[in-house]
C-alpha cells in the first residue's frame, strides 16, 4: 500500500499539527536525534532518588535510549523487562524516578502536566495493542479526536481524519463504531488517528499483539509506509522477531536495562549505532547539545523543521 502525506493537503500553519521534513542527518550521515533517555530509573516503590531501597530492583534500571529522526527502533525483550515503562516514559506518560528524556534538546520532565499533555498530543502519535479507540464515536471522529482536543475545529478536524482514512484504505468505514469493526480495522483506524497530528514520533506498543499472523503483518506494512510518507519515527515494543524486522534497528531488554548487539548495557551518549549501521557521536557532530532545559515558553510548540533547533 502506497501511504502518501495527507498532510500536504494543507497550510504549514495549520494548527496544532507541525508539518515534517525529510530525515535531517548529521555529517557522519545518521539521523539527528530526536529522542533521548538518559540514565533512566523507574521505581515504583520509591517517590524520590532518595527513596530508592537498594536491593529492589527497579522497572528501569539505568536505561538510555536514543531515536534519530525518522528512525525505526523496536524494543524487545521478555515480559517484564521493563519495554513498556521504557516507552511510557519516553513519550511523557510517566515521570521516571530519576534521568532525563531530551526531545530536541529539551528536557520533557521539566515541564508542566499541561505542557506535557499538550506536546503528546502534538508531537507524539500512540498505537496500543487494543486500538483504545472510543466506543461511542465513529473512526471519522476517532481519527480526529486529538485534532479536536488541541483546539482545531470540527469540520475542519474531520476532513483531515477522512483523508487518512481515505489513504489507509476505510473511507467506507467513516460512520462505523469500533464494535462494527474487525481487530485489522480498528488498528488501521488507530494507525490513522496516531498520524493525524503529523507526529515526530509514533509510540507503538505490542500493535499486533491482538491480531492473526497475516492481519498483523498488513497492519506493520501499513503503520511503517505512513510513518515513513510523515517523515515519523517509530519507537515499537513487542515481543515477536517478525514484527521487530520491520524496524531498521532493534534494541533489547534485561532486568529495566537496555543492552547492545553485544549484549551489553548501552551508554548515554557517544557512538550509538543509528538506522542502517551509521553510528552518531554526539560529541563531535553536535547533535546532543542540551539547549535550553524547559519553561513552558520553550515547550509552546515542537520545530516544524529540527534543523531549527531545540523547542520553541
Amino acid at each position: 500500500m502506497n501511504v502518501q502525506n495527507p498532510s500536504q493537503q494543507f497550510s504549514i500553519n495549520d494548527p496544532p499539527a507541525a508539518h515534517q521534513p525529510r530525515a535531517v542527518r548529521t555529517q557522519q550521515g545518521a539521523p539527528t536525534p530526536v529522542l533521548h533517555g538518559i540514565d533512566l530509573v523507574m521505581d515504583y516503590n520509591a517517590t524520590s532518588r532518595s527513596t530508592i531501597q537498594p536491593g529492589q530492583p527497579p522497572a528501569l534500571n539505568h536505561a538510555n535510549f536514543l531515536v534519530g529522526e525518522g528512525e525505526r527502533v523496536a524494543i524487545m525483550g521478555p515480559s517484564g523487562s521493563g519495554k513498556s515503562t521504557l516507552l511510557h516514559v519516553l513519550a511523557g506518560i510517566t515521570k521516571p524516578t530519576t534521568g532525563r528524556v531530551m526531545f530536541r534538546g529539551a528536557d520533557i520532565d521539566r515541564i508542566s502536566e499541561a505542557e506535557r499533555t499538550r506536546l503528546r498530543r502534538q508531537a507524539f502519535g500512540f498505537v496500543f495493542q487494543s486500538g483504545q479507540l472510543l466506543p461511542e464515536l465513529p473512526a471519522v471522529e476517532n481519527v480526529a479526536l486529538p485534532l479536536m482536543l488541541s483546539g482545531m475545529a470540527y469540520r475542519e478536524a474531520t476532513d483531515r481524519a477522512l483523508s487518512w482514512l481515505d489513504r489507509i484504505g476505510l473511507r467506507h468505514l467513516m460512520f462505523s463504531r469500533p464494535g462494527e469493526m474487525s481487530g485489522g480495522q480498528m488498528q488501521r483506524v488507530a494507525i490513522a488517528r496516531a498520524l493525524c497530528v503529523n507526529p515526530a514520533i509514533i509510540f507503538a506498543d505490542e500493535p499486533t499483539g491482538a491480531l492473526d499472523q497475516n492481519t498483523g503483518r498488513d497492519v506493520m506494512q501499513l503503520l511503517m509506509e505512513a510513518a515513513a510518507a510523515n517523515n515519523a519515527a517509530v519507537v515499537l515494543v513487542t515481543h515477536d522477531p517478525n514484527i521487530a524486522a520491520f524496524c531498521g534497528r532493534t534494541v533489547h531488554m534485561r532486568d529495566g536495562i537496555v543492552l547492545d548487539a553485544a549484549n551489553q548495557r548501552m551508554g548515554s551518549a557517544a557512538n550509538w549505532p543509528m538506522g542502517d549501521g551509521a553510528r552518531v557521536d554526539g560529541a563531535r557532530n553536535g547533535a546532543m547539545t542540551s539547549g535550553p532545559m524547559g519553561g513552558a515558553p520553550m515547550m509552546a510548540g515542537y520545530p516544524r523543521n529540527p534543523s531549527q533547533g531545540a523547542l520553541r
